[in-house]
């Protein structure tokens, strides 16, 4: 599930970006026919084909800097640029969204007044080159997002500018007519939250080095926003809303046909209508298929993992937890009352046989403390994976470290350590 989950995600992103690609050439190519200038069509293809020639440059460029994926900071303020640059677009769209149309023609007759050529190339290379940006940089952002699989955005990003493509092939033959603005506008808001999500993720790589200040309240939404569960939600409205928009557009309004028009087009105009509203139902109905499915991901994704109930523990100057407690299972809890404070903390065992001991509670978050899954143990808080042997590492989205050593078969934790920890489990 988490497979497709990534995979969908990365395919809206470029899907998104395609089809606002799709739709500059397409009003491009349209005006162009209607104004008799359809020989100036090869300048907007070459325009086409140079911008995401750029942008694939771009891509390699990001890959060849070297670019560390453990630098928060890095990954931040990408992720923030992403934000803000599809942030930007989504304002613009809000407020142009209604002329869009006219607004586009107007520029292109400035353009081709004196049939010019190489201003036509420029124009399309640019609309289209700030979109191929995006999409590399929004990319590469959710790249660097917590629990991300570069794999993922291959086969997501691959799928969505193939629908893309296809999308500008019926738009520009004219076969495929739906309601643009309704399209836009609502996938627009959605896609919000995803960037909303993103300023999330950037800020939280920011939190994880100390670049800037936060209180268990900013931690709490922040933390929500970046947990796989609101992906998920996030990716059902963006996929369900469009679709329910389409079925709106193709079963809203009764077939219209011009009376005055003889009874074979009347019947032609019809069966076209007729087989673009099947071909929209069918493209909706996989669509709200697959938010069915992310739907009981969510319902699957509520008890997945373990997380064991702390055994309570006398506190005492040496105390010495057999690791036999952990058979059959790859955690134990426990928890100690330190001068009136509950200290929490767990043991861990990995597959190979590997034995970690950390605080249950975040260097950064909220006291939510963890889970395991796999081979990993997981923030409640915000579902930041962390990998078996970063466990106890002083600083970021860690568990805080517990000074223990493993004798044998057991695992001996002296009160000072506990003491140590205790300031943590403090309600501030």
């Amino acid at each position: 599930m988490e497979i497709l989950i990534k995979t969908l995600e990365a395919m809206v992103v470029t899907l998104r970006e395609g089809v606002e690609a799709a739709l500059v050439v397409g009003i491009v190519l349209a005006y162009l026919r209607k104004t008799d200038r359809a020989h100036l069509s090869p300048y907007v293809y070459r325009g086409l084909w140079v911008a995401i020639l750029v942008s694939i440059l771009s891509a390699f460029v990001v890959q060849k800097l070297g670019l560390d994926p453990e630098n928060e900071v890095l990954e931040g303020s990408l992720m923030l640029v992403a934000a803000a640059l599809v942030g930007s677009l989504l304002v613009w769209m809000w407020r142009a969204g209604r002329t869009l149309k006219q607004r586009m023609e107007a520029r292109l007759g400035a353009v081709t007044s004196g049939g010019s050529g190489p201003g036509l190339f420029l124009f399309t290379f640019l609309m289209i080159l700030r979109e191929g940006v995006e999409t590399v940089l929004f990319l590469f952002a959710l790249s660097s997002t917590i629990g991300a699989n570069a794999m993922y955005n291959m086969v997501g990003g691959g799928l969505g500018l193939l629908l893309a493509f296809l999308f500008g092939f019926f738009l520009i033959r004219g076969s495929l007519r739906i309601n643009l603005r309704s399209f836009f506008a609502t996938t627009g808001l959605v896609l919000g939250l995803l960037v909303f999500k993103l300023i999330a993720n950037g800020l939280h790589e920011f939190f994880e080095v100390g670049l800037l200040p936060s209180t268990e309240t900013v931690l709490s939404v922040v933390g929500f926003l970046t947990k796989e569960n609101t992906s998920i939600v996030i990716l059902i409205a963006l996929i369900a809303l469009p679709a329910l928009t389409m079925l709106q557009d193709a079963w809203g309004k009764r077939i219209e046909v011009d009376a005055s028009l003889s009874p074979p087009e009347q019947r032609k105009i019809k069966a076209e209508a007729l087989r673009l509203r099947k071909w929209t139902t069918a493209a909706a109905g996989v669509a709200l298929g697959i938010s069915y499915l992310l739907g009981m991901s969510l319902v699957v994704s509520a008890s997945r993992g373990y997380d064991p109930t702390p055994v309570p523990v006398r506190f005492q100057e040496t105390i010495r937890i057999p690791l036999g407690d952990l058979s059959g299972q790859r955690m134990a809890k426990y928890m100690v009352k330190v001068d009136g404070v509950d200290v929490r903390f767990f043991i861990v065992r990995s597959q190979d046989g590997k034995v970690a001991v950390a605080l249950d509670a975040c260097n950064i978050c909220p006291l939510k403390g963890y889970f395991y899954d796999g081979d990993q143990v997981i923030c409640r808080n915000c579902g930041a994976p962390i990998a078996f042997d970063t466990i106890g590492t002083p600083g970021g989205c860690n568990p805080v470290p517990l000074k223990a050593v493993v004798d044998g078969d057991v695992v001996v934790v002296h009160a000072q350590a506990l003491e140590e920890g205790r300031a943590r489990f403090v309600r501030r």
